[in-house]
């Protein structure tokens, strides 16, 4: 794996370092493979069939697990949306590139983006659904009016963002964002279908509100389990999850409205692999899906009432990992799982490598290809995440067998994921783990940009930051 330390330098020198990447002649032509890159937002990796849920059904997803590799210690690079899909679009750590908190206003001035990427090899490129990430630059990109209509009704329906809120949607699932989303990526395809392309298309579900139509409500209604919240994981929880506990009232849910919540955030999930599911079938008619590569993943995950807490913005799996899966029949191996640490600022360097594109210069990921493969087994690679909430400012590591996160604060945890994947048992104080934990914050330290004020006093309050709306609540 390429070493991350070497690019992890404040902002300043990081575009000095980039300049001349803005000065990059075309790319060669179209690359070997399309590729369709698909993706949602706060999705538990752990809430997919392919991933051992037995209870959620997702067959788009599985198949693509099942046709192609799928990753179990995959890491977004900043629990958040913008900063994680800033990260994403450009291959760097998002402290990197300044953007620390959820304002979308990147420009990525002389950085390659994965938009850049595609354009220049001569794709037609577009990305169709939620972007928060300011402008990559892809050519096609957003949603229509009709879109957008669709998703502030959705929010104007909404009870809010609590678990003591969710409920059952009024409108048919025709009307949801993501199914016109779907249908401007079906009619990319039928426009396109003679070309290579570079298709993008993110769902704003399984993010709260917490709301699904009936049908996909049914199905989980009574079949979920209980989160798992005892009160010695609640007590180990950071100084930062247990303000957001209390500042959502998380604890005010009831056991009724954690049962209702997850069954919901349940069929949202089988609902965008429906959504999913449509693009996928087109894809095949056509006669396409040989020659395309599909990637899936997340922007972070979503901790269900886990630990007692909702929401992203903390370093257990539930929030920070990711799914992860790539699909390419023929080229990529069947059904191969990789427990090697990846991330989604991998995928940049990956797709331009499988694509026969050349990697754009500075980017911080490296090229899973041979761990993808089967060529390399990655035993040397690690993840990153940090985050920036408030006052806090925190970063992660994750290895083959450990994982440890540290906040400015000087709280830390270390959790042998091998022996402990629910993360129970924190080792950080224990004496005999003191060197691997110091060993472990020096490496996930090189580098790191840190605010030098507390994040909200240079950023303002983000929208996650807003207090949750207080509405009448019904039962479904």
């Amino acid at each position: 794996m390429a070493d991350l330390t070497a690019f992890r330098v404040p902002f300043v020198l990081l575009l000095a370092a980039v300049t001349a990447v803005a000065a990059e002649s075309p790319a060669s032509p179209a690359g070997k493979y399309n590729v369709l890159f698909l993706m949602t937002d706060e999705h538990n990796a752990g809430v997919l069939g392919c991933y051992g849920d037995p209870v959620v059904q997702t067959p788009t997803l599985d198949a693509l697990a099942a046709t192609g590799v799928r990753f179990t210690a995959a890491y977004c690079q900043n629990p958040i949306c913008v900063p994680s899909r800033v990260s994403l679009v450009s291959g760097r750590m998002p402290s990197n590139l300044g953007t620390f908190g959820n304002t979308a206003n990147q420009k990525y001035a002389g950085i390659t983006t994965l938009a850049d990427l595609f354009v220049r090899a001569g794709y037609a490129t577009a990305w169709f659904g939620k972007t928060h990430w300011g402008d990559p630059r892809f050519p096609e990109h957003g949603a229509g009016s009709a879109n957008k209509r669709a998703a502030k009704e959705e929010r104007d329906e909404s009870f809010g963002r609590l678990p003591q809120e969710s409920q059952v949607s009024k409108w048919p699932k025709e009307k949801n964002p993501e199914h016109l989303t779907a249908n401007e990526a079906l009619a990319f395809l039928e426009q396109h279908r003679d070309r290579r392309f570079f298709l993008g298309v993110s769902f704003v579900k399984p993010h709260f509100p917490f709301t699904i139509q009936p049908e996909f409500y049914e199905r989980y209604r009574g079949r979920v389990t209980p989160p798992r919240a005892p009160p010695e994981l609640i007590a180990q929880l950071p100084a930062l999850s247990r303000e957001e506990r209390a500042k959502y009232d998380h604890a005010g849910a009831t056991a009724e409205e954690v049962l209702r919540t997850k069954a919901i955030y349940y069929g949202m999930v089988s609902y965008v692999d429906e959504e999913f599911g449509r693009i996928v079938r087109r894809l095949e008619q056509l006669g396409l899906r040989e020659n395309t590569l599909i990637v899936y993943t997340a922007d972070h995950g979503e901790m269900l009432g886990e630990r007692g807490i909702w929401y992203k913005n903390s370093f257990y799996e539930g929030s920070a990992r990711v799914p992860f899966l790539w699909s390419l029949p023929g080229r990529l191996p069947r059904g191969r799982v990789v427990t090697t640490p990846a991330m989604n600022l991998d995928i940049l360097p990956t797709l331009a490598d499988l694509c026969g594109l050349p990697i754009p210069a500075g980017v911080e990921g490296s090229s899973l290809a041979p761990v993808l493969l089967g060529t390399g087994d990655g035993a040397e690679r690690i993840a990153l995440s940090e985050n920036y909430r408030g006052n806090y400012a925190g970063r992660m590591i994750r290895t083959a067998r450990w994982k440890y996160f540290f906040y400015t604060t000087g709280e830390e945890y270390l959790y042998d994921l091998t022996a402990d994947p629910g993360e129970e048992t924190n080792l950080a104080q224990r004496p005999e783990h003191r060197e691997i934990a110091a060993e472990l914050k020096q490496r996930a330290s090189a580098g790191w940009v840190q605010a030098k004020r507390g994040v909200r006093e240079i950023f303002g309050a983000s929208a996650g930051d807003r207090p949750a709306r207080k509405k009448k609540r019904s039962e479904p």
